[in-house]
């Protein structure tokens, strides 16, 4: 490497120097962050780059914020709606063949004004893996013009699937006329089995489910049962075995039908067997109409229904009712209202209820008001608030003879009441940076182990 022309002194100085640096480089590495941990935390917050705020409360279960920060690098996702210039609100509402995300982009500061909205839709047979990378597709779309708008110049690079992996068939009615042999049918069936044993208890519980749906432009129609039975038995102190059994079940179906833009008419039968509510038998049938006050393509953003609806139905005791009746058949009616919003300053979900038995409305009738609000008060604070209040006068269903402590203490009976109330309060705060681009998914399985943050973790007992 070196010529006869460099001098020993020369070499000497070079690796005196070439040591000097190596130490410094050392000592650096011991004192400061690593090179590639300071280009996380620091270039992850692209300069120039798109704010963003996703809200998607509305689709809980597809809101893999994770999977989302890896796909979409080239904007900064932000953790509250008032350092963002984009804040997007992610909804879901089903489509009877699977789902439908819809997407409102709404612009804000040198942004406002600029609104867009997107969907994608997805089959129940699809995979998690295809559902969530067509999600983060839609979301690539839509961001890539926003992007645009306040100077960036790209690339705007999405990881989705290569054109040969995709695959073609996408669910019925999502391409116009299809040839769907199952005629827009889905169908899910169930079950299952439990059994525990203790020293003084034991419970063997058996349950199952089924559903058929169909949804199209004008019908949508449900099908739906479940059952289930529970054999329990407890010793008390003295050694007094106590036997319990108790059976649930109903098969409800139910038929909608588009009058027009806002009316829309229903149908609806079933039957059930309860222990609780003392029915060997409860059936009804029943219709009615519901008018919605905003269109109904803005249901995911914006509602408000008021439904007015009839039934027949018959009861068939397990025992006398304290209307001294072994079986009875009466006519209900039914006024319900309900609006709802999600908006950038937060939620809000409010309905009421009126119903009464017709043969005897002024006594036997129950009114139930409720909701939940979700209000965004400043920057990372939230104040939320629910409940609901009702007043009963309809349990006909109630035995005549009182109730024994055993039916109280294992509810196996439904309990008298001539009122209900619940409400619930909290706030909530989050600070700190802002931005939340990286993600990190170390220890992030929740297995059975100590280290997961769903498994536990040291010192918890046993």
């Amino acid at each position: 490497m070196w010529g006869n022309s460099t001098s020993s002194r020369t070499r000497k100085r070079y690796v005196m120097l070439k040591e000097s640096i190596l130490a410094t480089l050392l000592l650096s590495a011991i004192a400061l962050p690593s090179p590639v941990m300071g280009r996380q935390e620091g270039d992850d917050i692209r300069a120039g780059a798109l704010n963003v705020y996703l809200d998607c409360e509305g689709a809980r279960w597809a809101c893999e914020m994770n999977h989302y920060r890896t796909e979409l690098t080239f904007v900064n996702w932000v953790r509250d709606i008032q350092d963002s210039q984009l804040h997007i609100i992610m909804t879901m509402v089903g489509t009877g063949s699977g789902d439908l995300f819809q997407l409102d982009f709404m612009g804000r500061e040198d942004l406002e004004g600029n609104d867009d909205q997107l969907t994608y839709s997805h089959s129940d047979t699809d995979t998690d893996f295809q559902r969530s990378q067509g999600i983060t597709g839609v979301l690539g779309v839509g961001l890539a013009r926003y992007a645009v708008l306040v100077g960036q110049t790209g690339p705007f690079t999405v990881n989705t699937p290569r054109e040969e992996e995709r695959i073609a068939d996408l669910p019925p009615g999502l391409q116009g006329a299809v040839d769907d042999p199952w005629d827009y049918w889905v169908f899910s069936v169930g079950g299952d089995v439990r059994y525990e044993d203790e020293d003084r208890s034991d419970e063997k519980r058996y349950s199952g489910n089924l559903s058929a749906n169909r949804t199209t432009e004008m019908w949508k129609i449900t099908i739906s049962g479940r059952g289930s039975y529970t054999d329990e038995t407890r010793v008390y102190s003295d050694g007094t075995p106590v036997e319990t059994t108790r059976r649930e079940g109903s098969l409800d179906a139910r038929v909608f039908y588009s009058l027009a833009e806002r009316w829309s008419w229903g149908f609806e039968g079933g039957a059930s067997t309860s222990t609780r509510n003392n029915q060997d038998l409860g059936a009804r049938v029943g219709t009615g109409v519901e008018y919605s006050f905003f269109p109904y393509r803005d249901w995911t953003r914006r509602r408000m229904t008021a439904q007015a609806l009839v039934y027949a139905r018959y009861f068939d005791y397990e025992e006398v009712t304290q209307f001294d009746k072994m079986s009875e058949t009466v006519m209900e009616g039914s006024l319900r209202w309900g609006i709802g919003f999600r908006q950038p300053w937060g939620t809000a979900n409010i309905n009421a209820t009126a119903e009464a038995y017709l043969h005897d409305p002024k006594n036997l009738h129950r009114l139930s008001f409720g909701g939940r609000l979700s209000i965004r008060i400043a920057r990372g604070l939230e104040w939320n608030i629910g409940g609901d209040i009702s007043r009963i006068k309809d349990q006909i269903y109630i035995p005549l003879a009182d109730l024994s402590d055993e039916d109280v203490l294992l509810g196996r009976r439904q309990l008298p009441t001539d009122s209900r109330l619940s409400i619930n309060t909290g706030f909530s705060f989050r600070f700190g940076s802002i931005y939340n681009n990286i993600v990190n998914n170390r220890f992030g399985f929740g297995g059975g182990g100590g280290f997961s943050s769903f498994g536990g973790g040291y010192g918890r007992g046993r």
